[in-house]
């Protein structure tokens, strides 16, 4: 199980956001996420999940909707 994952987020209003979580199990599809954005919490879904750029092939990304 890895402990460190990147997660892209899309926002309601279109917009693309990308996190880096440190130390957290990688969740699930379909788990919800809670994320800090611009001072408040947001909940996301986690959908599918890819393994990341070339620069960083040791760290999975998870595709995350805001709920």
């Amino acid at each position: 199980m890895r402990y460190d994952y990147d997660v892209v987020l899309r926002c309601k209003d279109g917009s693309v956001r990308n996190f880096r979580i440190y130390g957290q199990p990688k969740p699930n599809g379909g788990d919800i996420i809670s994320l800090p954005i611009e001072g408040r919490v947001v909940k996301a879904r986690i959908g599918e999940s890819s393994q990341g750029s070339e620069i960083s092939q040791s760290v999975e990304r998870a595709q995350a909707v805001e709920v």
